[in-house]
């Protein structure tokens, strides 16, 4: 753990610093390092420039590093050395309970989640003062110097939050005696590093010392040499290319799948990462690490290891191996394997979820976005993985169902310096009450749908822009290995990962695919799992309900109604009575006849539409074909054999066969019984 310099020690005053420094591009200054001076007069020698425009990166400044080793990350050695009495703190150095005062609105906290590390001068803010020119080492050394103390403070969530990257001008301390202290840190943090200020913000500055009175000070002495970053995390690792159209990785087995997409590694990796794969979230934890890293994800059987999966390992001469899980997930007898190959780490929690953690903390140093997923299923923190991967950031998975989120997970948070939480997955599966309480603290998006697949589009089309990606990435939705593994490597090459069913495409999916407007769409697994139609981008139809509405009688006609399909589809029709298909009947109506009556009648409707899988449907069957109470005449003297009674309009009177005036009769109307002729208003011939 490291001792921070307070404001005003100078280089030797207490701490031995090291004579190794760096400075972004000198200034014509006056004022020598340690020298006695004023704020104002350090002010005035501060450049005043515009705002640079260059886009900010937070990821830049590799914040949150463990510089000395410790085990403790910069917040946490920032939160142990402002605390006044003894912090608690967790074996993996999360600090827990302590207690801090925040200058910022005088406020004391006795809970870490309630305060956080505010860099004073925010990250963006020195972004567009100066340091989009520096170095990363300049960069790292500032997002986690501990050796000023006025670089890095403890201050109250809330007020940090509203504080955010605003300067002055922007915003002050919401207690008035804090803001000459205030910007006594703010000019000289700026002075020390060679930022400059921009006009609106230096007369905010002025204001204020304006009612402090002279304000003497040493002037700061320059940064040390920054520590930079683990030569693991982000090392350039060569991936082959995918050439334009499809792609297949695939093998025999989930194993010999993954072994596939890891060739596409060339030797010499930062790390490879081994899970078990025979279940998926210890691997879904690590798919988005091996991403950030630049290594490829492998999967094994808990107990033995294949000669093809470590002689794949053996081929990329890894810097190291994480394998990822307890005991029971991968053996001690493969990790002894491991070892003779590479320095192996094992990455395990007491459940899925601190395990999570644990790939997380060690992994990841910082990062402005953390992506939220259950861990219960697989499909959302697989759809996160590509757009994690883009912004170079961590999938945290999380007991979603719960009402609000763990001790331990908001730890994790917290550390990596996050701003931004990305919710992967709708209330049922991530609480409206977590969102709600991340909300007060950080700013949350959520990207949810109706099934995986709504949700898997929806996350992609926020983080991927048309024509953003030359790569695509489309595995089943139905089971995870083939999909574990593509996500390590489509979040290295920054590529969204889609999800399909076998025959097809869903509609949200092959709609987002041809929007991304992608060259190179790689397919994981083999037909079985995504067919040749679905890796061409063939769509699912959405179908309709098929109905019939109309008479059952003989001599009415029924209509088949489809119901609502993807727009713009097609219809076609076959009719059936009692299930055999009736030749001829494929229109949209039936007229029904008396080869119908009794029979049961059913519609099968077929729709098709360009790009999109033919999808027949059948309605369920009506009740069988009756006949009319009443019809007409075959011809002027003939009634049907089904209705055979006559009717004489003119005399309302109804003719049996048997009656001795029948077949002279000529009907008007033919009925089926004596009853219906009856409530028609006809009386029967007394002959």
């Amino acid at each position: 753990m490291r001792l921070r310099a307070r404001l005003g020690m100078v280089a030797g005053a207490s701490i031995v610093m090291s004579s190794l420094v760096f400075a972004p591009p000198a200034i014509a200054s006056t004022i020598e390092p340690g020298s006695t001076t004023t704020v104002a007069a350090l002010l005035d020698d501060l450049r005043v420039t515009a705002p640079s425009t260059s886009t900010y990166d937070r990821d830049l400044f590799y914040e949150g590093q463990d510089a000395d080793g410790d085990g403790c990350r910069t917040r946490q050695e920032v939160l142990l050395e402002e605390t006044i009495v003894p912090a608690t703190i967790t074996d993996t150095c999360t600090v827990t309970t302590g207690e801090w005062y925040s200058y910022y609105d005088g406020a004391t906290h006795l809970d870490a989640t309630l305060v956080e590390m505010d860099h004073l001068v925010a990250l963006k803010e020195t972004w567009v003062s100066g340091a989009d020119a520096w170095s990363d080492a300049q960069r790292t050394a500032y997002a986690n110097e501990t050796d000023f103390a006025a670089t890095l403070v403890i201050v109250t969530a809330a007020v940090n939050t509203a504080k955010s990257d605003k300067d002055p001008a922007g915003w002050l301390p919401p207690v008035d005696s804090a803001r000459c202290r205030y910007m006594t840190d703010w000019v000289t943090v700026k002075w020390r590093w060679n930022l400059a200020v921009d006009s609106v913000e230096k007369t905010a500055i002025q204001d204020v010392l304006a009612g402090c009175g002279p304000i003497e000070t040493p002037a700061p002495a320059l940064p040390l040499s920054g520590q930079p970053a683990d030569p693991v995390v982000g090392s350039v690792t060569e991936i082959a290319p995918f050439g334009p159209g499809i792609t297949r990785l695939s093998g025999l087995s989930r194993y010999e799948t993954a072994i596939q997409v890891s060739q596409r590694y060339s030797p010499g990796v930062p790390a490879v990462f081994v899970a078990t794969g025979t279940n998926f979230p210890d691997a879904l934890s690590a798919a988005a690490a091996a991403a950030f890293v630049g290594g490829p994800l492998l999967l094994t059987p808990s107990d033995s290891l294949p000669e093809t999966v470590l002689g794949e390992i053996q081929r990329l001469a890894p810097a190291k191996i994480y394998v990822i899980g307890g005991a029971g997930a991968v053996s001690p007898a493969i990790v002894d394997a491991f070892k003779i190959v590479a320095p192996t780490e094992r990455l395990e929690g007491s459940d899925r979820y601190a395990t999570g953690r644990k790939i997380v903390s060690s992994i990841f140093p910082g990062s402005a976005t953390v992506f939220l997923a259950t861990g219960t299923s697989f499909p959302d923190a697989l759809a996160a993985t590509g757009a994690a991967g883009k912004l170079t950031a961590p999938v945290l998975l999380v007991p979603g169902t719960t009402g609000a989120l763990d001790t331990a997970s908001l730890g994790v948070i917290s550390d990596l310096g996050a701003s931004d939480i990305v919710i992967a997955g709708g209330t049922g599966v991530v609480s409206a009450g977590i969102e709600t309480q991340l909300a007060s603290q950080y700013s949350v998006s959520r990207y949810g749908g109706a099934t995986r697949y709504d949700t898997t589009a929806n996350l992609n089309n926020a983080f991927f822009a048309p024509g953003s990606s030359a790569n695509v990435f489309l595995a089943t939705g139905a089971n995870f290995p083939d999909a574990l593994a593509g996500a390590a490597l489509a979040g290295r090459l920054g590529a969204p990962l889609y999800i399909s069913t076998a025959p097809c495409v869903p509609g949200p999916i092959r709609e987002s695919i041809a929007a991304l407007g992608a060259s190179n769409q790689i397919i994981m697994g083999g037909p079985a799992v995504v067919s040749d139609a679905a890796a061409s981008n063939t769509g699912c139809m959405s179908p309709g309900a098929p109905t019939i509405s109309g008479t059952l009688l003989v001599g009415s006609s029924v209509t088949a109604n489809p119901g609502v399909w993807t727009a713009g589809t097609t219809h076609t029709y076959q009719w059936y009575a009692n299930g055999a298909p009736l030749a001829g009947a494929t229109g949209s109506a039936l007229a029904l006849t008396t080869a119908h009556a009794g029979k049961r009648i059913s519609v099968v409707v077929t729709g098709t539409k360009v790009g999109y899988l033919e999808m027949s449907v059948a309605s369920q069957q009506t009740a069988p074909v009756g006949y009319p109470s009443r019809t007409t005449p075959i011809d002027s003297w003939t009634c049907p054999a089904w209705a055979p009674i006559k009717g004489n309009a003119n005399s309302m009177i109804y003719h049996v066969p048997s009656g001795q005036y029948y077949a002279a009769t000529n009907p008007e109307e033919c009925f089926t019984t004596e009853a219906a002729a009856v409530a028609a208003g006809y009386r029967k011939s007394q002959r």
